[in-house]
């Protein structure tokens, strides 16, 4: 029997995690004048390299203006889940679908939408991530606290 190094448990829990989250918000990073805006992002997909592809409206913009990588944070969430997950990593605006549609991985649903007119497709490749357990602490009445208080506090 064989088992994952601790960077592919990571990965894996990292993958499941984002894959049953499904929504978060894309920040963009740069510190260039011409920024993308921040985006609410679902559908998300992951390959094997572990990279997130996703796809968001094309900004108003000329393209060409953006810078093709940028450093980005996406915040992955959902209503009624007691965890998120922080990813930063770096973007890369897909502007060719050549790698999007190479990439066998991905879903013809998914390169259906990247091929839309209106949107484009980013892909993220990870640099670090942290799972943020969010898990409502067990609250104690006044009266257990205020006994827990007077305890430390005198032995």
């Amino acid at each position: 029997m064989t088992f994952a190094n601790s960077q592919e448990l990571q990965e894996g829990i990292l993958k499941s995690k984002i894959v049953e989250l499904q929504s978060a918000l894309f920040f963009s990073e740069s510190s260039s004048i011409v920024k993308l805006p921040t985006h609410v992002i679902s559908d998300v997909e992951l390959d094997s390299e572990g990279q997130i592809w996703f796809v968001i409206p094309k900004p108003a913009m000329q393209i060409e203006a953006f810078d093709k990588e940028i450093p980005a944070k996406l915040d992955f969430f959902k209503k009624g889940k007691d965890f998120f997950v922080k990813v930063r990593g770096t973007a890369f605006l897909q502007t060719e679908l050549d790698e999007a549609n190479a990439n066998a991985e991905l879903s013809e649903e998914m390169k259906v939408r990247m091929s839309d007119e209106a949107v484009i497709a980013v892909k993220i490749k990870i640099q670090e991530f942290e799972l943020v357990d969010n898990t409502p602490k067990p609250t104690q009445n006044w009266l257990q606290a205020s006994r827990s208080q007077l305890s430390s506090w005198f032995f």
